[in-house]
């Protein structure tokens, strides 16, 4: 009975949390840990914007081409994924941040002063290192700082400033690239960063006063690297919620930063050539609208499961219009904007999997779904490649209503753990 009234003194109640000064600290730490995750996904498009000039600055050719250098990025990620999760369950997510920021910005740094391709290739790789943490440093903050009933929301905020974060890349930085050049590009990259770590050390706070406002259930402090991982892999839903993510973040992975230009113009006519942006970033507006919608929406319920079933199957019919090979460029802008409202459904994932686990495994548990939909749209991306080889475009986008169709058994199976959590 001392250690429930001992626990009940130290976690701040709903109301607390509610508090003005609470409430303004909660929201600049989920911000500004967004920021850094808005620089992650940045680098990648920059890695799309600025492609020419690094092929001459960097002489790619031969063994280490361009897509040999990119790659490094992206295992970089992978690599870092489950001891990012796991560090950050145990030790200062603020430290963490900075530290993981700081070698991002050496990265960065590198390849702004190198002119060859091996070193090149390294300081790619240390980016990728360092940007391993991004989006589940924010899963940890918004654990420390919101009730994972009421998650929802913040996370799928802190999803549309990350989204930002490509969207900004590719067309701010083409600006900047095509009014000046793709060294004040890289310039200009380096300066951002700085401005985040800056806005991290002064703004984010691990959690409030009292401590984390979700209660751990057991100690697990004492568990290994090994044994958090383990326990993360045998919780069901971690595995179900993370490839439902993935498999409704595929259109994204294919369509925005694989194949959907070409695919656009082969399908529908070259006369969309110049429109095929526009459609592309239709898809990327309607999924940072839909997020904060459907979390704010799903906060209030008592399940994000019905809605995450409904979002499968509507993804499954917005996506059969496209077999129609007459969709003028105004009807494709619609479709492209209502798929992204509805499979922005994705990030209702990552609030199951917080409520899912006990608050002191939640970055482990997100580090298992970062490989997942990661590694999920590199297989999607290759998959579609090898259909499109053998059978053509038509057949090739058959992959996404499939994986609507996989998407929506797994929101039938999945058993949430909601409601568990103290209220």
């Amino acid at each position: 009975m001392a250690t429930s009234v001992a626990a009940t003194e130290v976690i701040p109640s709903e109301e607390a949390i509610k508090s003005s000064p609470s409430a303004l600290q909660a929201w600049l730490s989920v911000i500004f840990t967004a920021m850094f995750f808005f620089y992650w996904l940045n680098q990648n498009a920059l890695n799309g914007t600025l492609a020419e000039y690094y092929i001459v600055k960097y002489h790619l050719a031969g063994a280490i081409n361009y897509s040999t250098f990119t790659s490094m990025y992206l295992i970089g990620n992978v690599v870092m994924f489950i001891p990012a999760g796991i560090i950050l369950d145990k030790f200062s997510t603020k430290l963490v941040l900075l530290v993981n920021l700081l070698v991002m910005l050496v990265g960065v740094t590198g390849l702004l002063m190198v002119y060859s391709v091996v070193p090149a290739v390294c300081f790619m790789l240390l980016v990728g290192f360092g940007g391993a943490s991004a989006l589940i440093a924010v899963m940890r903050i918004v654990a420390n700082w919101f009730r994972m009933e009421k998650s929802g929301f913040p996370i799928a905020i802190a999803i549309t400033l990350g989204m930002l974060g490509g969207t900004f890349g590719s067309s701010v930085g083409s600006w900047i690239r095509n009014a000046s050049s793709g060294h004040t590009v890289q310039v200009c990259n380096l300066a951002l960063g700085i401005f985040i770590f800056i806005g991290i050390l002064l703004f984010v706070k691990d959690k409030p006063e009292g401590g984390p406002v979700n209660e751990s259930k057991e100690d697990t402090s004492e568990l290994s690297m090994a044994a958090s991982f383990a326990r993360v892999l045998r919780t069901p839903q971690n595995w179900l919620a993370g490839l439902y993510t993935s498999l409704l973040n595929f259109p994204i992975m294919v369509l925005v930063f694989s194949a959907g230009p070409a695919y656009i113009t082969n399908v529908f006519g070259e006369h969309l050539k110049g429109q095929a942006p526009t459609i592309m970033s239709a898809l990327l507006i309607g999924t940072m609208i839909g997020g904060p919608v459907l979390g704010k929406l799903t906060d209030g319920m008592k399940s994000r499961k019905p809605l995450m079933i409904v979002c499968a199957l509507l993804t499954i019919l917005i996506l059969l219009p496209m077999y129609y090979k007459g969709l003028s460029g105004g009807m494709l802008i619609a479709i492209f904007f209502v798929m992204g409202l509805i499979t922005s459904a994705q990030n209702l994932g990552y609030p199951v999997i917080g409520e899912s686990n006990d608050h002191t495994l939640v970055a482990t548990a997100m580090s298992l779904a970062s490989i997942l939909i990661m590694g999920g749209g590199a297989v999607a991306q290759n998959v579609f490649g090898i259909l499109l080889e053998w059978f053509g475009y038509q057949v090739a986008y058959t992959l996404l209503p499939m994986c609507g169709v996989i998407a929506l058994i797994l929101a039938v199976v999945l058993k949430e753990k909601r409601g568990q959590q103290a209220n």
